[in-house]
């Protein structure tokens, strides 16, 4: 699904965009959904087992104490640096013994992990999924937002009540918070004459075929340089078939 959602916001023939840029998004979005999942699977799972360390590493861990005694004031970059060069050097025997050690808690490892997945039940399984989903039409939604702003989208026309908020935001006392204050002019809108908010009225409605106009003129534009599938008729119609299908 995502790679489909990625071959809509980046054509690989598309206008003024190429093909390794294209794959370069695409690669940063992957990324983005594998992290999404393990979040998720973070907060519906019991934690997995963890990887037993490397070789090296644990020969580093063996000497870490020592090192810090040696070298106090050197950062931990410094140390694993020392012990890289040391490690060409250390004897065969260290590295065997260190590579069974290894060896062995990788096979403890391999058979936690194995009967960690075989105790995920269907329902996790199923909300990992559904949890999913949201998150991936999220993040396409935001990313395809991103990619109108940067092609130009005329923004909404403001309302008439929010033409009467700016009008009103120099007056906001710095003691009232936001919400309030909000709250406050609500009420106070709601208590205005037609004819006190008929200003309003009228810019807003002035506004709004304005914005008719730029928006018709600017998916003309889109349509001519092969960004159609962006239209908001588009994206709504893939967006129900990546429901219908999860349904399924």
């Amino acid at each position: 699904m995502i790679i489909t959602s990625w071959r809509l916001l980046f054509p690989i023939n598309g206008v003024n965009l190429c093909t390794s840029f294209y794959y370069r998004r695409l690669a940063t979005t992957q990324e983005s959904i594998s992290k999404l999942k393990r979040n998720i699977e973070k907060n519906i799972l019991p934690p997995k087992p963890k990887k037993p360390l490397n070789v090296f590493m644990q020969y580093f861990l063996s000497m870490k104490d020592k090192l810090h005694k040696e070298y106090p004031n050197c950062t931990q970059q410094d140390l694993v640096k020392k012990v890289a060069k040391q490690w060409a050097h250390v004897e065969p025997t260290v590295k065997q013994n260190l590579q069974k050690q290894y060896m062995e808690q990788h096979s403890v490892y391999k058979q936690k992990l194995m009967d960690y997945k075989n105790s995920i039940t269907d329902d996790q399984q199923m909300l990992i999924k559904k949890e999913l989903v949201k998150k991936e039409h999220a993040l396409e939604k935001s990313q395809v937002k991103q990619k109108l702003a940067e092609l130009g989208k005329p923004k909404r026309p403001l309302t008439a009540f929010i033409l009467f908020v700016q009008d009103n935001k120099m007056s906001k006392d710095s003691h009232v918070s936001q919400q309030d204050w909000l709250s406050n002019l609500g009420k106070e809108w709601k208590n205005l004459t037609m004819e006190a908010k008929s200003k309003y009225i009228t810019d807003a409605a002035q506004l709004s075929e304005k914005y008719k106009v730029e928006i018709k003129k600017w998916e003309e534009n889109m349509i001519r340089e092969g960004h159609q599938d962006l239209l908001k008729s588009t994206l709504k119609s893939k967006h129900d078939v990546d429901i219908d299908k999860h349904k399924k």
